[in-house]
This record gives structure tokens, C-alpha cells and sequence, in this order.
């Protein structure tokens, strides 16, 4: 007969389909990857469980070497982190395209199937943690970087100035068109934000301040 701890485990296991069950009985992924040189980590407010990841990334190739993740949350949760972890090892930052929503949920439920609605939260704190040691990564690198003008993006070496001449000639208005230019922000993401603000100081008109006329004049 079987103990009841046992018992309840097999009774919750049971509630995972097949795929998700599978995985999250054995995952590949778990821990902490060595010489990890990028971390980040998001909570849920809906279950408050956490994701961690920690990736180290080759600085001159910019390929993802390893990616590992840590988490206290449920199945859909574990095996969530697991399959992205997958995904990203060997994968060049190149390749990220940005970290869209639609390919990193295109990437779970090639491997999962769609989740349930209510377990869908599951994998946008495995994207955001994804997303912050992505930007914990950008931050580094801007600290060791050397050269006299500012660096937008990270994964292609873009600077500000081809940025911003990029959106001024062509009037750019989205973040995309600047990538498909330049590149800039077509790699992890994180500097994406800083374009769009790029964009936006680019809209915005002059600030010209008329001189108070002369008495008499």
C-alpha cells in the first residue's frame, strides 16, 4: 500500500498533462550556470512564486554558452523555464530578436502545447526574468565599455549617434524600423526602451525660447 505522502504526490502530479508532466518530473536546466556573468529574477503577484536565471555569456562571440534557472514555482512554472533555458543554450544573442513575446511563447507551446489561461502567468515571469538578466547583461557591458561614444545596443556594438541619425533621416517612429537599419535592438531587447525614447526625443519639436523684446521696439 502505497504511503499517503506518496500517494498525494502521485494525485498532484496527476493534475499536469502529459507533456507538462513529463518535464516536470526531470527537468535539464535546473540550477545555476557557472561563471554565470548574467542574472535575473521575476516574482508573480498572482502566486508569488519566483524565477531565476543565470546565463553566461562568450563577450566576443555573443553566444549564450549556458542558461540555467531556479524557482519555487509550480510545474507549468518549472517546465516553462525549463524548455526557454533550453532554447537559449548555443543560441546567439543575435538570434533573440529582441525577446518578443510572441516568439518566446511561440518557443513554450512548440514544446508544451498552449497553457491554460490561468497558468499563462507562469510564463510571463519566466519571459521577465528573462528579459532582466538580459538587461542585468547590457548593464555590465556598458560599465566595461571603453570607447568614447555612447553604446545603445550591446549584441551588434551600435552606437547612440547611428541611432539617432538613423531615426532623424528616415523619421522613424517604431523600434523595429530602427532594427531592421542598424540592428540596434534587434539582439536580447534590453535597449529597446532607450530607443523608443530615441524615437520620442526625436518627435518632439524645439524648444525655442524667443527673446523678450526691447522696450521701444
Amino acid at each position: 500500500m502505497q504511503s499517503r505522502a506518496l500517494l498525494c504526490q502521485n494525485l498532484r502530479v496527476s493534475f499536469y498533462p502529459p507533456a507538462i508532466n513529463e518535464r516536470f518530473r526531470s527537468p535539464a536546466n535546473g540550477g545555476i550556470a557557472a561563471d554565470a556573468n548574467a542574472a535575473g529574477t521575476s516574482a508573480s503577484f498572482v502566486c508569488g512564486s519566483f524565477v531565476a536565471f543565470s546565463l553566461r555569456i562568450c563577450e566576443s562571440s555573443g553566444l549564450i554558452e549556458k542558461a540555467r534557472f531556479q524557482t519555487n514555482g509550480c510545474g507549468y512554472m518549472i517546465v516553462a523555464a525549463d524548455v526557454l533555458s533550453g532554447w537559449l543554450g548555443k543560441l546567439p544573442l543575435a538570434d533573440l530578436h529582441g525577446l518578443s513575446e510572441i516568439e518566446l511563447t511561440s518557443v513554450i507551446t512548440a514544446e508544451l502545447g498552449e497553457l491554460p489561461p490561468a497558468r499563462e502567468h507562469c510564463a510571463t515571469v519566466v519571459f521577465e526574468a528573462l528579459r532582466i538578466a538580459m538587461s542585468d547583461y547590457r548593464t555590465s557591458r556598458l560599465e566595461e565599455f571603453q570607447g568614447e561614444k555612447a553604446l545603445i545596443c550591446t549584441c551588434f556594438g551600435v552606437a547612440e549617434e547611428t541611432v539617432v541619425k538613423a531615426i532623424t533621416e528616415n523619421h522613424f517612429t517604431d523600434v523595429d524600423e530602427v532594427s531592421d537599419i542598424c540592428r540596434a535592438g534587434s539582439g536580447c531587447g534590453s535597449c529597446r526602451m532607450l530607443i523608443a525614447e530615441l524615437i520620442e526625443s526625436a518627435e518632439q519639436p524645439p524648444d525655442i525660447t524667443l527673446a523678450p523684446r526691447e522696450l521701444g521696439t
